[in-house]
């Protein structure tokens, strides 16, 4: 009975980890379309169905605004009391206000009214074009990475490395897994599971701060979505090596700065040795410790893990897409009606001016916009020429980490990260850190 419950696990873990990889990850080649799997055939049902999604989005939209209000008036029992409910309808006044302001630029769109420079296709209507696709590409992607986050190889691969985090990033060597959970899966996940596990005693306050702040990114998934919209899917793989390699830079300059330097060395109750007692491999190799402790995870893996992802897909499209909607129309409007955004990005376009880089003005108004949100310099970005310059603007997207309308209220309001000052100096570090070594990893691999 043990031996086929391993030959269960290992298909799970090998099976299901290749078979996400395979979907997910891995570009093809299309009839000339570079893309993976899941989004080519994603995106030929968006533009079969455009009309009747685009509606389907708007509609959803206006009921995340209305419901919202509702909740937050009448704070009826059945949505405060359902989890699903609770998460995507619940939120505070400048949330709420948010949504609206992202379902009238929806209507406004849809039907065609309305000023000029809300609707346009440079402002609104892009923005509603790109929520239908997001809305459709994000929340399968969510999905279907689950066979790469839950199947076992986060487990294999951090006992594989666990030795090194500690040195390099201060953690301790049972951080490896978070790391690498928060680096290829959702930030948003990565940052509720970190908060869990230092509020069980397994990290410190500084580690969970380092975890939530030079970690959490948007997901593997995510960068291949920013790939594909931003028409360099030929060029994914160097795009990842890249973020992975200024990303490990920029996190252990990060550790050792203000403000995360600054954070206490001390457990959930003060101390600073760990209330939790870890599990150590005491007699087997690293490479059979690690695969055992891949085969306990994937013996863990039932139809629950796919079914609970419903609750961030749903929350992707009606919590975050309003919100992404406004502020990306607000910023467009911003970049194309007025030079605020051009003088908050002035520094960053001096830099990429004295790298010689293509459309600096433009790029580094992209590149800045991604505290707002981490979709805004590719929606900023996507009509630039040069390959080059829409590279970096990928990358730098990626390694900002930071934006409001997710990962930095996030981090404030779970306390990993203690204020928005230390949240807007961590922006501003990891910044101005990761462009000079993303232009030079451009510029060594010559691309234009």
């Amino acid at each position: 009975m043990q031996e086929k419950r391993s030959v269960r696990n290992s298909i799970v873990f090998i099976g299901g980890t290749l078979l996400g990889i395979l979907l997910v990850l891995i570009p093809f080649n299309f009839n000339g379309t570079v893309d993976t799997v899941l989004f080519y055939y994603l995106k030929l049902l968006i533009n079969q169905f455009n009309a009747q999604l685009r509606f389907i989005i708007m509609v959803l939209m206006i009921l995340s605004a209305v419901g919202s209000l509702y909740d937050a008036i009448v704070k009826p029992k059945f949505i405060r009391n359902n989890k699903i409910l609770k998460n995507i309808l619940s939120t505070s006044p400048f949330y709420i206000v948010n949504r609206f302001l992202g379902a009238l630029i929806c209507v406004l769109v849809y039907f065609k009214i309305g000023p000029e420079f809300i609707i346009s296709a440079d402002t609104g209507s892009s923005m509603f074009g790109l929520a239908t696709q997001l809305s459709v590409l994000v929340p399968f992607m969510l999905l279907l990475q689950t066979f790469i986050l839950e199947c076992g190889a986060m487990e294999f691969l951090g006992e594989l490395i666990g030795f090194v985090v500690k040195p390099i990033f201060k953690i301790s060597e049972m951080g490896a897994v978070s790391i690498i959970s928060a680096w290829v899966g959702p930030g948003n996940a990565a940052i509720l599971a970190t908060q869990n596990l230092f509020e069980e005693g397994y990290y410190t306050v500084k580690e969970a701060a380092i975890i939530g702040s030079q970690f959490s990114t948007s997901s593997v998934g995510w960068i291949v979505l920013v790939s594909s919209v931003f028409g360099i899917m030929d060029h994914f793989v160097p795009l990842f090596l890249v973020i992975t390699l200024v990303g490990v830079i920029v996190a252990m300059v990060g550790v050792r700065i203000p403000p995360i330097s600054n954070y206490p060395d001390t457990y959930v109750d003060g101390s600073t040795t760990s209330p939790v007692v870890k599990e150590e491999n005491v007699n087997q190799s690293k490479l059979t410790y690690a695969y055992n402790q891949a085969l306990k995870r994937a013996d863990k893996v039932t139809l629950k893990n796919f079914t609970s992802k419903i609750n961030n897909m749903l929350f992707y499209v009606m919590w975050l897409q309003p919100i992404i909607v406004c502020w990306g129309t607000l910023a467009l409007i911003t970049s194309i009606y007025t030079p605020i955004l051009q003088w908050i990005s002035y520094p960053i376009e001096l830099i990429l001016n004295a790298a010689n880089i293509s459309e600096p003005a433009a790029s580094a108004s992209a590149i800045m916009s991604g505290f707002a949100d981490n979709y805004l310099p590719v929606i900023l970005g996507k009509d630039i020429v040069s390959v080059e310059s829409r590279f970096i603007i990928a990358a730098m997207s990626i390694l900002q980490i930071v934006f409001m309308s997710e990962i930095a209220s996030l981090l404030t309001s779970t306390k990993v990260v203690k204020s928005f000052k230390d949240v807007l100096m961590v922006f501003i570090v990891r910044t101005f850190i990761a462009l000079p070594f993303v232009i030079l990893c451009v510029k060594l691999l010559g691309l234009s």
